[in-house]
Parts: C-alpha cells; structure tokens; sequence
C-alpha cells in the first residue's frame, strides 16, 4: 500500500510540474472563446438556468457537452473569468486521469511490482500528444470524458454475481453517463467495457455452463451501455449538422474513399507520434479531395504496424491469453478512436487531432505495462534486469522533456499558431490567427496584412476577409481602398451577413476617409449594432461621431462622443475630449479619426 502511494504522489506531482506552467497561459481564439465567454449560458457563472440551457442547448459550438459547460460555469463562480483557474483545473483533471488510469493498470497486470504500472500511467499521462487536450482550455471536454470513463471502467471489473459488482455495474452506468454528457464520443463505453473485462481475464460464458441462455445472460449487462451509446450518437449527428449560427450541414461532406484514406494516414501518424513525438502541433490539416499533409508517412507507419500485429498472433499462436489481449487492445484502441476518424462523419478540415488520442492512448499504456512487466520477470540476468527500472525511466525523461516545449507553445495564438506554421507553412488557418496577433500584439502591421493575403489566397474565407479588409482600413493607405471594397462587396450589398461587425467596421472607415459621410454612417451604424461583435466598439463609435459632425449632424455627433469620454481606454478618451472640444468651438469643423 505504501508502495502505492510513493507512486502516486510521484504521478501527480511529475503531471503538475509539467503543466503548472499553464496558469500564466491566455484563451487560444479557437474554441475557447465560445466555451467560456462567448457562450451565453457559461459566461455569468454557475445557476440553475445556466445549467437547464446547457442541458437543453443542442446546437452551441456544434457539440452538446452540457457536463464540461457546467465545470467552466463552477470555475467562473468560484475562480472569476480569469485565463489561469480554466488551465489549472484542466491540469488538475489530467493528473486525477494519471491516477486513475494507474489503479486500471494495476487491476489488469496484476502483478505486486508498482514500477510497470507506473512507468506506462507516466508514459500516457507526460507524452507531448497529451499537451494539446491539458494546455488547452478547450480540451477539457477530453479530460472529463476520459475522468468518467476511466472510473466507470474501474466499476465495471468487480463480478456482477456479487454485490458488490452490481453495485460496481450502477456506478458504472452513471459513469458512462456523465461520460458521454462530457464529450459524445464516449458512446464507445460497451466496447471498452467488454474489452477491459475481457483484459482482466473474466469469461463472459462461465465454465461448465452451456446454452443460448447462459450465454446471453452476461451480456444483458451491456444493454443499457447500448441504448446510451445510440442516444448519443444521434445527440451528436445532430449536433455537428446543425450548428448554431450556420446553416445545416451535411454529415459527410467528403466522399467516403477520401474519408477512409485520411482516415488510415492519421491512424499511422497517430502512432508514428506516439513512438517519436515530432512534429506536434496544433491544429493537423487535411483538405477533402486533396492527399492528406505527411500522408505517405502515416500509410507507411499504419503498414508497418498491421505486419507487427499478424507477426504478434502468429508468434503468439500457442499463447492464446498474450493474443486475445492483444486483440482487446486492438479493439480498445479503434473504438475509442473511431468516432472521431471522421469515417461516419466529416469534421470540418480536420480528422486528425492530438486530444483525439487522449483516450485511445490508454491501450498504448495497458500494452506497455504488459510488456514491461513480462520484461521484467523474464530478466534472469543482472543487466537485463536493469532494463527497466534504469532505462524506463530514463526513456520517459526524454518523453518529459520533448513535452515542455509543446506545452509551452499553448502560451496564447502566436505562439501556439507559430508553432504550426513551422510544421506547415501553407496552414490557412494558422496564417490568419498569426497574422491577427502580428496586428494586434506586435504593431507589425504590414506584416500582418501579408499573412492575411497568404492565408486568404490559401484558405478563402468570409472572416479572413473582413480581417484582411479591417487592417487594411488602419493602415489608412489610399491604394488599399479598391481592395477593401473588393473584399467586402457581399456585406456592402447586405449589411446583416456581417454579424461581427469588422467588415462594416472597414467599410465604414473607408468611405469615411472618402468623404462619402453618409455610406460611412450606415456601415459604421451597422456595424456598432452587430449582434455577434465580440471586440469593443469604441473606434467605430469615435468614427461615426466624426461622419455624424461632417454630414452637419452636431446632435448626434455630441450624443456619441459624451459617453466615450468616460472610455476605459486613454486614447478614445481624450480623442472624444478633444473632438468635443473642436465641436463646440467650430461646429463646422472636419474630423478624420
């Protein structure tokens, strides 16, 4: 027992020391905004009618997870909106993970030595394809799910002919439960439970009994895991199909032999990673109809590891318990991560994600506990007796180290999208949040607006363009006018397709710099009423007060500049001061912000 929790405390504590560093980490403009802040029933804290819209809101972000809405309401109420309670419970979650996952490990080796168990919890829980579901706040989905699937897979083991298994069975189901209310893939749960139970050398036909009957018997237990993993897999269809804000979509928008390809690259890239963790990063690409990024790579890994498997059975013919975990293993690993392969559903241009494997890995641990404990009792020698309690923990050293700068990455959007132009350079998405922050944090603006340009070119979008058009009009250069109206001619001839606002924004202060007061006004009006604006609105308003005083409108212009002069911000609040100033002593006056 004692031996157990050295171990423990050790897990925790190398889990921690990795990912304390996340507390000093900023929201990544991908997800995470519309998890927290952004979401209307998550943003003022933990009540019971933010609860009841989580639980009924099938369609915000395009996953129903009312269970992670619900730990982002309690860290708001008990933490505030700040950035670092959001990090710091995601890597709390991921060392109570660790643990659990240490306890599965040592009820399925059933061995008295700690050190395998621990050795492959610590491989799972520090290997840098975990960062990307910790570092990330919006990876805390992942987190719960595995939480809730862990405990209820250490429920089900305890037989079901006692009580206490029946009880361990009602746990269990409550479980998987909350599992699948965290994230829907974990509509996986009767395979896992099967596979686990098969794992921990239970027959589900007892000796010495025969017939349909006894047979079936046993399995009725899987029949309320079942029916949940059908409800939440249509939650889930309906979910991605009728996202909020979007129009429906279709489920498979990629043709099924693409699908299955991409499918098989990031299969072997998956593994390629999990045995060399390069190239890491957030946000893999993949283009429907295009050959996927590294695709040879993953084909080749994928090859490779189906010839390991036939040439494991095939040297394990004789060893028939070796085998059959092996291929419980196989089907742990596939139906945990087969609902995100994106073979029964497109997602979007990606189907391949590190907090996808965050799961799935588990096999990767249970195999390695296996292989390190057999190693362990076949080595009779004294070198090879050293293999593992010398060379294991050295091994996951450099695991731990290769982890620290790709948690470090997930520092805020330019260090986290920097990190992935390194490995792809034509990432359209990743261009364009560079390019925001080059912007916005850096004062580069002209390199800003190349990134834009790249990734519009790349990656032609409704957004990248309204950016591209929103930082070409603070520039202010004259020959970028033609441009911006270029490419904001679809919100110019609808205002309402703008719901951010940052096109109109861009218009506005074009046709103002224009002379063209009364177009500025109703773009600039249009703008500042945008239902879905999420950055203030205090330079569209200075800049309609100016057209508002240039169209010979002194009320309005004085009814919008009042109130910014109480502006949080130094730079609006003089300018409106001084516009105030240069109002009242000419009202005829000019005035270009």
């Amino acid at each position: 027992m004692r031996k157990n929790l050295l171990a423990l405390l050790l897990l925790v504590a190398a889990v921690l020391f990795l990912y304390c560093q996340t507390g000093g980490f900023e929201f990544l403009r991908f997800d995470d905004h519309d998890y927290t802040f952004r979401c209307p029933f998550v943003r003022d804290g933990l009540s019971l009618d933010n609860v009841a819209a989580a639980f009924s809101s099938l369609t915000h972000a395009a996953i129903w997870m009312p269970a992670t809405y619900v730990t982002y309401m309690a860290d708001i109420s008990l933490f505030g909106p700040g950035m670092g309670p959001h990090h710091l419970v995601n890597a709390a979650l991921h060392a109570l993970n660790a643990v659990l996952l240490f306890l599965l490990l040592l009820r399925l080796v059933r061995t008295p030595a700690v050190l395998p168990a621990l050795l492959a919890a610590a491989f799972w829980a520090l290997h840098p394809q975990r960062a990307e579901a910790v570092a990330w706040i919006a990876g805390r989905k992942e987190l719960l799910c595995a939480a809730f699937t862990l405990l209820g897979l250490l429920c089900w083991l305890p037989d079901p002919s006692t009580r206490r298994g029946r009880f361990g069975r009602a746990g269990a189901y409550l479980c998987a439960l909350l599992a699948c209310m965290s994230k829907p893939t974990a509509m996986c749960f009767p395979f896992l439970a099967f596979a686990v139970e098969g794992l921990a050398g239970r027959r589900l036909l007892p000796e010495g009994r025969t017939g349909l009957r006894a047979a079936v018997r046993p399995l009725l237990w899987y029949a309320p895991l079942l029916v949940l993993a059908v409800a939440t897999g249509a939650l889930a269809v309906y979910s991605q199909t009728h996202a909020a804000g979007y129009a429906v979509r279709e489920l498979f928008s990629a043709s099924l032999p693409w699908r299955l390809l991409n499918a098989a690259v990031a299969l072997g890239l998956y593994l390629f990673q999990a045995v060399l963790p390069v190239g890491i990063h957030l946000d893999y690409r993949a283009v429907p109809g295009q050959f996927p990024l590294h695709g040879a790579l993953g084909l080749s890994t994928l090859l490779a590891a189906l010839l390991l498997l036939v040439l494991f059975i095939l040297r394990t013919g004789r060893e028939g318990r070796a085998r059959v975990n092996g291929l419980l293993l196989v089907l742990f690993f596939l139906a945990s991560l087969g609902p995100t392969l994106g073979v029964f559903g497109s997602f979007g241009e990606h189907a391949r994600a590190d907090r996808f494997l965050y799961l799935p890995a588990v096999a990767f641990s249970v195999a390695l506990a296996y292989g390190l404990d057999a190693l362990r009792r076949t080595a009779s020698s004294r070198p090879r007796g050293l293999l593992v309690p010398v060379l294991g923990p050295a091994v996951l050293l450099a695991y731990l180290c290769a982890s620290i700068p790709v948690v470090a990455s997930y520092r805020n959007d330019f260090t986290a999208f920097s990190r992935t132009l390194e490995q792809d350079p034509d990432h359209g998405r990743a261009l364009a949040h560079v390019a925001s922050e080059e912007c916005a944090r850096f004062g580069r603006i002209d390199r800003g607006i190349t990134l834009f340009r790249r990734s519009q070119e790349l990656r032609p979008r409704d957004d990248t363009a309204a950016q591209l058009a929103y930082t070409l009009a603070l520039r202010g250069l004259s020959s970028d006018y033609d441009e911006i109206r270029r490419l904001c001619a679809k919100f110019a001839c609808d205002h309402s397709l703008d719901r951010k606002g940052q096109a109109l924004e861009a218009l506005g202060t074009t046709a103002m710099r224009q002379r063209r007061w009364k177009e500025a006004i109703s773009c600039l009006e249009d703008s500042v009423k945008a239902p879905g604006r999420f950055y203030p609105a205090d330079d569209a308003l200075l800049r309609l007060g100016a057209c508002y005083c240039n169209a010979k409108r002194p009320e309005d212009a004085i009814r919008v500049f009042e109130p910014l002069t109480q502006s949080t911000r130094t730079d609006i609040r003089d300018r409106a001061r001084q516009a105030l100033a240069t109002l009242k002593a000419n009202p005829k006056a000019v005035l270009f912000f």
